[in-house]
Order: structure tokens, then sequence, then C-alpha cells
């Protein structure tokens, strides 16, 4: 494991054994800073495989593999579903509709609305990003124990939890973290 990357090694504060010291945390120690280096790492290895095997982004990857076995779903409903960036996914969008992996029509219930939906080819391609993608679950999910992976999964749920309670609420994480500290 190369060593050049700290937050691929045991935080020094969970070491201590009278209790973590979070004063004492070193940056490449925060839990967001390593679940975004962890989700860079991801996204940076995807990509490539992406653009290498499918000739696609990782945006264009997501919204393919979303609307697999998916009814039609508007450009706000994709947003929504992946939590990427609105200009990610109309750039993804609109290079998936003119390559000929979707269409775009208007919603039958909301004439302002336009919904998106794969085509034939759109839905073979999707399926094949999607076989892999579950591959490549197995294949890191299988690094870990059984019990490895409840308590990750466990402790996701949890943190999600916590955030969309204070996205919910209006309330940032900044302002819940220093509130709770008073």
């Amino acid at each position: 494991m190369p060593k050049s990357q700290p937050y691929w090694q045991m935080p020094a504060f969970l070491e201590d054994t009278g209790g973590p010291d979070y004063t004492m945390m070193d940056h490449e120690d925060y839990l967001t800073y390593r679940i975004g280096m962890l989700s860079g790492e991801f996204n940076r290895n995807i990509s490539k495989y992406n653009a290498r095997h499918f000739d696609l982004t990782l945006a264009e990857g997501r919204v393919l593999t979303r609307l697999v076995d998916s009814e039609p779903l508007s450009y706000g409903e994709i947003c929504e579903k992946l939590l990427l960036d609105g200009a990610q996914i109309s750039r993804a969008a609109a290079s998936l509709v003119e390559r000929g992996y979707m269409r775009k029509a208007t919603d039958p219930k909301d004439a302002r609305r336009a919904i998106f939906e794969l085509t034939e080819t759109g839905e073979e391609v999707g399926r094949s990003v999607l076989k892999v993608g579950r591959a490549r679950q197995k294949f890191l999910l299988e690094k870990l124990t059984a019990a490895e992976r409840r308590t990750l999964y466990r402790s996701l749920s949890k943190l999600m939890g916590v955030m969309a309670d204070l996205n919910a609420s209006g309330t940032l994480l900044g302002e819940a973290a220093t509130a709770a500290e008073e």
C-alpha cells in the first residue's frame, strides 16, 4: 500500500487507548475528508473504465443505469435521484440524446416538463454498464468480512440519516457541530 496517501492508514487518534481525542485529528483523518477521497478514487477509476469500455463519461453512465428498468424521468428527477450537479446531468442528457441512447419527450401530465427515456440501444448499453457496476460492488464488498459489511452499511445509513435530517431542517453541518459544542 503506498505510504504517500495518509488517508489509507488507520488514523492515529483512534489508536489512543483513552478514547479518541478529536481535537488532535489531522485534516486527513476527518471523516468527511476520507469519504470524499474514497469517492474521488472510485469516480476516477470508474470514469476511466467507462471511457475506455463504453465511451461514456461518469455522469452519462450513471444516467443510463438509473434509467434502466425505470419509467421516464424528468431532468429534475434524474438530478434528485443521482445527487449530481445539474450541469453534469444536463450535459450527460444532451450527449445521450444526441448519441441515440435516450429520447427526450414532453411529459404527457405536464407539457412544461421534459422527460427522458432510454432507447433500445441505450437500454442495452445501460444494462452493460450496470452489469459491470454490480461486479465492481461484489469485488469491493468481498474485500470485507460479513461483519465489516454490516457495520459499514449500518454506519453509512446512520450518517446518511443525520445528513437527511439536517438538510430537511435547513441546518448546515457546521452549524449543528458548533452548536453541539456550546
